[in-house]
């Protein structure tokens, strides 16, 4: 068997590697919907996430490589950036609508649930595709809006000041472009999918990530939401 390139990068899955143009997977969950929902990319024309091509003698599924350079941690990103990544994630959700699944159980979009910039390609320094979507499920817009802006925003480093974070959710909003997804309710989206994720870290024992995710809700509350809320900004 093939050994292949051992991918680098994000964080990436143990055992992800490329041979030729494909990146093979280990395949550890049922992964039907997610298989699913690529196929259903391909087939409406979405053109920012890999295609799925099966699974190989191995048992690994195969996916179309997206060449460029993917982040190994969050950081700063310019509002151009924060905007392309916005609207790539609109442009996503709005792909879905369509998929079977996603209109027979009367969900809104598919939620990539981790659209984060460890998740995406760039190329020339721009958010060209996603990748990774092990834990896409059904679900409302704003659940995946929320979680997104909390990651490219770094939403609750206080090395940013609440003013400048409450701009940069405007950028967000902006290049979302949806009429709902105001600076308000993005906010406390966020705040809700920070709090989801020191829960669900903790659970599962992870309580580096777990203080870190409820720090941040901490800071988005009381920076954050705390000074929209009174104000109905919007």
């Amino acid at each position: 068997m093939t050994e292949g390139q051992r991918l680098t990068g994000g964080r990436t899955t143990p055992g992800v590697v490329r041979i030729g143009d494909t990146v093979r997977r280990p395949v550890t969950h049922n992964v039907a919907f997610q298989h699913d929902c690529l196929l259903h990319l391909e087939y409406v024309g979405f053109s920012q996430a890999p295609r799925f091509l099966g699974i190989d003698t191995a048992g690994r599924e195969m996916l179309s490589f997206i060449p460029g350079s993917v982040p190994d941690d969050l950081g700063y990103y310019t509002d151009a950036q924060i905007r392309m990544a916005a609207a790539l994630l609109r442009g996503f959700h709005d792909a879905t609508t369509t998929m079977p699944s996603v209109r027979e159980g009367g969900f809104e979009v598919v939620c990539h649930n981790d659209w984060a910039p460890t998740n995406t390609v760039f190329q020339a320094d721009e958010p060209s595709a996603m990748i990774d979507f092990d834990t896409a499920r059904p679900g409302e817009r704003l659940w995946d809006a929320g979680y997104s802006a909390f990651t490219w925003l770094d939403l609750g480093n206080d090395d940013y000041s609440a003013d400048e974070q409450i701009r940069r959710l405007d950028v967000f909003a902006h290049g979302y472009g949806w009429p709902e997804c105001t600076v308000a309710r993005l906010a406390v989206y966020a705040l809700a999918r920070q709090t989801a994720l020191a829960a669900s870290t903790r659970a599962r024992g992870k309580s580096e990530i777990a203080d870190w995710a409820a720090g941040c809700a901490d800071w988005t509350a009381l920076n954050i939401v705390e000074r929209l809320l009174p104000t109905g900004y919007s």
